[in-house]
């Protein structure tokens, strides 16, 4: 087993994804929506969100509760309005087809919003709004998980960790705020479980309501700051869940846990159409040049620089994309061990 990570390039990774899948029943061009997803995020350094999922999803097309071939359809309900539902799909795949009608809406109508049910997890919802920036297209995304949050005054998870996301078109690296409604997300602390690496002490609780470093022992995570993480979750929950006539708080199926029960989640996706407002180039040359005054502010004692929401993301793509991406050696070791279950090539 190697003791030291392992750098991988972004095409072998993307690759090896894909045949992961598609040994898993997924059609080819659906495993490489996914394969995006996941690549994109180890290339942000959103680990959390990446490859450590991937056997994960193939237990749970392997046992039915993630549908390798979904019948995902969709209905526009008025001229800004679409209801997708996912057919048990791979989040992934389900929010790919999501975003496309919201643009669709969008282009026509000036703004589009696309409510989604019967889906399961996405992955980076960052991804989504990269997508949408890279189009034109101001894009907001989130989606509810299984409960973690406690609520502000709480004792116990109600809500889940209730990413909520925005995506802005720019000249260089988009402006993409994507963040956990959780002090953290959830998907760091199934990152040290798989990398058998203590947590600090003030992400979360255990069953007994104290603070833990280790990560198996977690129930439940804060809010970020308090009442408004809070708030903010619970407002996830109402356009995700509520709206989409699917499960919300407790009611949602845990993702680990479950393991044999659909996800049955609910996303909600808006995109706006700047043309609608002002010739697009205008306002990148805007946008260019409230990012341009912003990072050359003065940066405080202890800090190297000011940046803009998704810069440091950005700038780790580009990097990853030339140098490769690193790999701990349990998440290797995991990998190996999925390909050698399902007869996959794994790259060495």
């Amino acid at each position: 087993m190697p003791t030291e990570q392992i750098r991988i390039s972004a095409l072998s990774l993307t690759t090896f994804v894909i045949d992961v899948l598609c040994a898993a029943g997924v059609p080819r061009s659906d495993g490489a929506i996914v394969a995006d997803c996941l690549v994109t995020a180890n290339m942000s350094g959103i680990d959390s969100h990446g490859v450590v999922r991937l056997a994960h999803y193939v237990r749970r097309l392997k046992n039915g509760s993630i549908s390798a071939c979904p019948k995902i359809r969709y209905k526009r309900l008025a001229p800004a309005a679409g209801y997708l539902d996912g057919g048990a799909g791979l989040g992934h795949v389900v929010a790919d087809n999501a975003v496309k009608k919201a643009m669709e809406l969008a282009a026509e109508a000036g703004a589009g919003t696309v409510s989604v049910g019967n889906s399961s997890h996405f992955g980076m919802a960052g991804f989504y709004a990269l997508r949408l920036a890279a189009k034109g297209y101001i894009g907001m995304c989130m989606t509810p998980t299984d409960r973690l949050l406690i609520p502000f005054g709480g004792t116990k998870p109600f809500f889940g960790s209730n990413p909520i996301c925005f995506g802005v078109p720019a000249g260089g690296i988009p402006v993409i705020l994507d963040m956990a409604t959780t002090s953290i997300p959830y998907g760091k602390l199934a990152l040290a479980v798989v990398e058998g690496r203590s947590i600090p002490g003030d992400w979360a609780l255990d069953a007994g309501g104290k603070p833990t470093t280790d990560p198996n022992e977690a129930v439940g995570l804060l809010p970020a700051s308090g009442p408004k993480g809070s708030g903010l979750a619970m407002i996830v929950d109402i356009l995700g869940s509520l709206l989409a006539d699917m499960p919300w708080g407790p009611h949602i199926n845990r993702m680990y846990g479950d393991i044999e029960s659909p996800r049955r989640l609910g996303h909600f996706f808006v995109a706006i159409d700047i043309r609608r407002f002002m010739p697009l180039d205008t306002f990148v040359k805007k946008m260019d040049a409230m990012l341009e005054e912003l990072i050359a502010q003065e940066p405080a004692e202890g800090f190297e620089c000011v940046c803009y929401p998704g810069q440091l993301e950005g700038e780790r793509r580009a990097r990853s994309q030339k140098e490769g991406i690193l790999l701990d050696p349990g998440l290797y070791e995991e990998l190996r061990a999925l390909a050698e279950s399902i007869n996959v090539q794994f790259f060495e």
